[in-house]
Parts: structure tokens; C-alpha cells; sequence
């Protein structure tokens, strides 16, 4: 493989920099080159302080100390060493890479492209696929040759399950690390590939103004339970046209406005004791506050405030059943402006 970016041929492009504190792994041959023994790898082991990424390759921090995508980036760095040097770090590997969020994807193998029509093959650690890579599906990060974001997205696409690939389509929009025409020009390459249609479906469906997985993964059960597609970040205004707030996704012929809440609703009308209070907590009292005032000026327009959890997100019944319970037939005052599309 080549792990420096002058080894790369003319056409590859180079990423900045992405390194991150991720533990570079250490080969079973280096450690008991530098003294250990192999029962000294079992014991470091088994007391945790070290952790076997792969046969043959440990990090020395806990496996708890790492995050799954430090977890996977020191999986690859271990496996780099023993492919050929014409495998392309891609797929999940290359997202990780990339910087993007990998929510519902697997984590524990790395996964390397070659570029030739057979050879796949699927491991415990290691997946390898077989498939043609033009000289610009490819760049240099970190010194390792990946695909680019364009062709990562489409693979994924292809083989991953559509909310997954919604949810890391709409993050790559949203952060400008590619475009919609540069996604649409990638899946035409790829139109005589496996999972043509399903990816094609995902990139048909992306939306760059969704600013986080939730918002993605929402917006794919509305689409799931026949709903009417919402507005993301759309802005509701007052009959004087005056700014009363933006929503995560409005669903305008319902009158619902949908906000997600990573610290769930138990958060809203929460109090803390006055004579205990100190700054962080009266600074989160007066966020509560005008969280709910927002709410109430909303709902004096005629619009249904809702707000979202990750867990009401794991359960595919409860999207439709909150949203048709708050969709009552009102009268709305004021209007709303949309958010321009990424």
C-alpha cells in the first residue's frame, strides 16, 4: 500500500491533513523485538491495558479509551501493512477518513477497494472489494490513499441501508465537503454497478440543510410513513413579518414544527433551587426559559410545537403517531420562509 502522498500517482488529489489522536498500532514482531514476550502480551491484555486490534497488532490504551472511529482508524492502520499496494482505503474506512459520521454503520473492519472487475472478498476484520477507480476518485489523506468524498458517498450508498447513507449524504452537504451535482455526476459512473438504484434513491433523496444525523434520520421516517416531506431549517415569521423562530423541519400543510432534542423532553419545565443556583445552572434555566417562550409564540401563531428524541427516533411507530396527533386542523397566522437548499 502506499502510505506516503509521493507515492501517489499523477492524478490523485491530496487532502489536508486529518490526523487525530488515534494510537498508532503496535505489531506482536515489534513488541517482543523491543523485549516482550508473548505471555507479556497476554497479561497486557487481559488487565486491558493494552488492546488487540487485530491478530498480531495491539494500541497501548484501554479499548474503552477509544472511540469506534479511533477504534477503526488504528483497525486500518494495522491491516495497511499487509495489502497490496494497489488496494484504496474505501467505503466506511474512507468515511471515517473523511471526517463524516458513520451512525448505523459497522465499524469493526476495515474496508480496501482494488481496482480490478473480481477478487472481493469479505473477512472478520478486513472486507476488500473489487471495482474500477478513475484517477480522480482517489486522494491522498494522512499519507494513505482513500476515495474521494463523491465516490465514498455513492459506495456507501450502495451497499449500506438508506438511512444510514441519508444521514452521512446529508452531513457531507451540509459541511460543503462535496455538492449535489458533484454526487449526481458519481452516480452516473456508477450506473452499471450493484446497488445502482438504491444509491440513487439516497442521493435523489439528500438534503444539505439538515444539520445533524437526527435531522436525517426524522426526516427518512416521515418519508417512511407516507408523510408530507418537511422544510428544514425553514424560518416562521409573524403577520408583521417580524422573525419568531427557525425550525429544524417544519411541516407546513400539517402545521407542525419538529425540533430535535438530544437532551429529551424531560429537560423543558425542569427547575433548579434558587438559593443553589450558580451561573452554568441559571444559564441553562434561562435557556429553558426561552425555549419555552419560543414554543408559546408558535403556538399563538397556529403551528404545533414537537420536539424529538434520539430514543422516539429508534422506534419507527411513534414518528407518525406523534405527528398525526398534533396535526389538528388550525388556523395559522403569519407565514414561513424557506431555508435555500445546500
Amino acid at each position: 500500500m502506499h502510505n506516503h502522498p509521493e507515492a501517489a500517482s499523477g492524478g490523485v488529489r491530496r487532502a489536508h491533513d486529518r490526523r487525530m489522536a488515534t494510537p498508532q498500532p503496535i505489531s506482536r514482531r515489534s513488541a517482543l523485538d523491543a523485549g516482550l514476550s508473548d505471555s507479556d502480551l497476554r497479561r497486557l491484555c487481559r488487565i486491558g491495558t493494552w488492546h488487540r486490534i487485530r491478530t498480531g497488532h495491539y494500541v497501548t490504551v484501554p479499548a474503552a479509551a477509544l472511540t469506534p472511529a479511533e477504534r477503526h482508524r488504528a483497525l486500518l492502520r494495522a491491516t495497511l501493512d499487509a495489502v497490496a499496494d494497489t488496494a484504496v482505503v474505501s467505503h466506511v474506512s474512507a468515511l471515517i477518513g473523511h471526517g463524516l459520521p458513520a451512525w448505523g454503520i459497522r465499524l469493526d473492519r476495515a474496508h480496501l477497494t482494488r481496482p480490478r472487475r473480481t477478487g472481493a472478498r469479505v473477512g472478520r476484520v478486513l472486507v476488500v472489494h473489487a471495482g474500477q477507480l478513475a484517477p480522480d476518485e482517489i486522494i491522498v489523506i494522512d499519507g494513505v490513499r482513500s476515495t474521494t468524498v463523491e465516490r465514498t458517498l455513492v459506495d456507501i450508498a450502495r451497499t449500506e441501508q438508506f438511512a444510514a447513507a441519508v444521514a452521512v449524504g446529508d452531513a457531507a452537504l451540509h459541511r460543503g465537503a462535496t455538492t449535489a451535482e458533484r454526487l449526481r455526476e458519481q452516480l452516473h459512473r456508477a450506473r452499471a454497478r450493484p446497488g445502482y438504484h438504491r444509491a440513487a434513491a439516497v442521493v435523489a433523496f439528500l438534503d444539505g440543510r439538515s444539520s445533524n444525523t437526527a435531522e436525517s434520520r426524522l426526516r427518512v421516517a416521515l418519508s417512511a410513513a407516507g408523510l408530507p416531506a418537511p422544510e428544514p431549517k425553514a424560518q416562521v415569521l409573524s403577520p408583521d413579518n417580524t422573525f419568531v423562530a427557525r425550525v429544524d423541519l417544519l411541516l407546513p400543510t400539517l402545521g407542525v414544527a419538529a425540533d430535535f432534542d438530544p437532551a429529551g423532553r424531560g429537560g423543558l419545565g425542569a427547575r433548579t433551587d434558587p438559593a443553589r443556583a450558580d451561573p452554568r445552572t441559571e444559564a441553562v434555566e434561562r435557556a429553558l426559559i426561552a425555549a419555552e417562550l419560543r414554543e408559546d409564540r408558535l403556538r399563538s401563531l397556529g403551528w404545533i410545537p414537537i420536539r424529538w428524541t434520539w430514543g422516539e427516533l429508534e422506534d419507527p411507530r411513534e414518528v407518525p403517531r406523534r405527528i398525526e396527533a398534533a396535526a389538528a386542523s388550525r388556523t395559522r397566522s403569519g407565514r414561513w420562509l424557506p431555508c435555500p437548499r445546500a
